[in-house]
């Protein structure tokens, strides 16, 4: 090493005699030199520790680990004690998605997952006894109505998402709509100061992944698309962090039908967010017929049927004060139309339930037309409620159907469904996992007490 250093500063010597360049010049060549060098060098990916992890089911059979963390590498996820490297949904961005969205497709012969040391659960498809509804979670502010979403009184989802946990369900339905945080907390009110607001991270951290932390590796979930996912609202943070297809950046109006095939029990996932509820679109309903041939391929003995907006319903409007029955509105027109044939009533007749949201209370709506299927709605679980039914309903026309009975609760709370008998036990439970009230679903009707 001495002898280079000598040869180096002789050849320095000679090159300053001839250039006249100054002696320090020529010694910090090579220090330049390498600090330059490392400048250019491509900044190292750096890992973080996920902020959450969920397993959700969706199309084709499909069981998938999906996590997110603040860094720009995925996390390993541990398949039956052999790790592996989640792949990228979708890459942070600055500004408004400073996130990477992980995500890998579990094999169904797995036996246990884990991903940063926290085990995952997976879905028994031969014991499923304890489901969980939620829906219709997040905190409503907009122009006309604003909520205290610091305030868990005002604001339950915090609560209801830790009771859920507690329930220990074996499979988590989330009926839809999870942001409503869609304009900036008035400067006056204290009980959203200093809330997050549009289609963006911490809009959907604040609304739903936040509160929910504690549920989300509770068990496997299915994520329905609502009507505030749609393109003009809340699309991105729904195609990135839930929606069970690939990832594409295209905001597509109508997802395609799938279902999720348990062991003698069949969940068929709508995605009725284009639905109109009140006004009929030929070409929508017309899609919606499509989807026959899908949900007919299915023979098990049990079926519920998902979908955000409901396709019979009644509700009262509060700006009306004159005769309660003047209040009542009925929806959805557009998916009534599309299961209109006689073809859709004999399928929707092999259904036990229809499962919803979309209005923000607890209702079980039972018809005359045999083969119809109850109503159920569970759209209570975080946003501003609506007001109880007052008006006499039974007999009251929707679409083609009619009333028969209805169980209205306007309260906030979550769903449970457990098998009883050769049917299935609903109950509505309040923010503290307590029973409200309680129905049994069997063979196309329901009884509540």
């Amino acid at each position: 090493m001495a002898v280079f250093i000598l040869i180096y500063l002789h050849a320095m010597k000679n090159l300053i005699h001839l250039l006249k360049i100054p002696l320090l010049w020529i010694l910090a060549v090579p220090f330049l030199i390498q600090c330059g060098g490392s400048s250019t060098q491509p900044p190292r990916a750096k890992y973080i520790k996920p902020l959450y992890k969920w397993v959700e089911l969706g199309p084709g059979g499909a069981v998938i680990a999906r996590a997110v963390t603040k860094g720009n590498v995925c996390p390993d996820i541990t398949i039956d004690s052999t790790p592996v490297s989640m792949n990228t949904r979708i890459a942070k961005e600055k500004d408004n998605w400073d996130i990477t969205v992980c995500e890998f497709n579990i094999p169904p012969e797995a036996k246990s997952v884990l991903i940063d040391s926290t085990p995952l659960p997976l879905i028994n498809k031969k014991s499923l006894s304890r489901v969980l509804v939620i829906g219709d979670t997040g905190c409503r502010i907009t122009d006309e109505e604003v909520q205290a979403c610091n305030r868990e009184d005002a604001w339950p989802f915090p609560s209801i998402a830790n009771a859920a946990a507690q329930y220990k369900p074996d499979l988590i339905i989330h009926i839809g709509d999870y942001v409503y945080r869609d304009s900036l907390c008035p400067y006056d009110f204290d009980g959203c100061r200093a809330s997050p607001y549009g289609d963006n991270w911490d809009s959907w951290e604040a609304d739903f992944l936040s509160p929910a932390k504690a549920l989300l590796p509770a068990a496997p979930w299915i994520f329905l698309r609502g009507d505030r996912e749609n393109c003009v609202l809340n699309h991105q943070g729904w195609f990135r962090l839930l929606d069970p297809f690939p990832y594409s950046q295209k905001c597509e109006n109508f997802s395609e039908p799938y279902n999720v095939d348990l062991d003698g029990l069949t969940l068929s996932v709508i995605d009725s967010t284009s639905a109109n509820d009140i006004t009929y679109v030929r070409a929508k309903s017309s899609r919606y017929a499509t989807y026959l041939k899908t949900y007919e391929n299915t023979t098990a003995g049990h079926r519920w049927f998902l979908t955000h907006r409901p396709i019979w319903a009644v509700a009262e409007d509060p700006g009306i004060e004159e005769n309660p029955n003047d209040r009542l509105f009925t929806l959805n027109h557009t998916l009534q139309t599309a299961f209109a044939s006689a073809e859709w009533d004999a399928l929707l007749a092999k259904y036990e339930m229809a499962i919803s949201g979309h209005l923000h209370v607890f209702d079980v709506f039972t018809f005359n037309e045999q083969g119809t299927p109850p109503q159920v709605i569970a759209g209570n679980s975080g946003t501003l409620l609506y007001p109880g039914i007052t008006a006499k309903v039974p007999g009251y026309k929707i679409g083609h159907k009619t009333l028969k009975s209805v169980k209205n609760v306007s309260a906030f709370g979550f769903t449970t469904i457990e098998p009883a008998n050769d049917g299935w036990g609903v109950t509505l439970r309040d923010k503290n996992g307590k029973p409200i009230t309680s129905c049994t679903v069997e063979k196309g009707s329901a009884s509540c007490r």
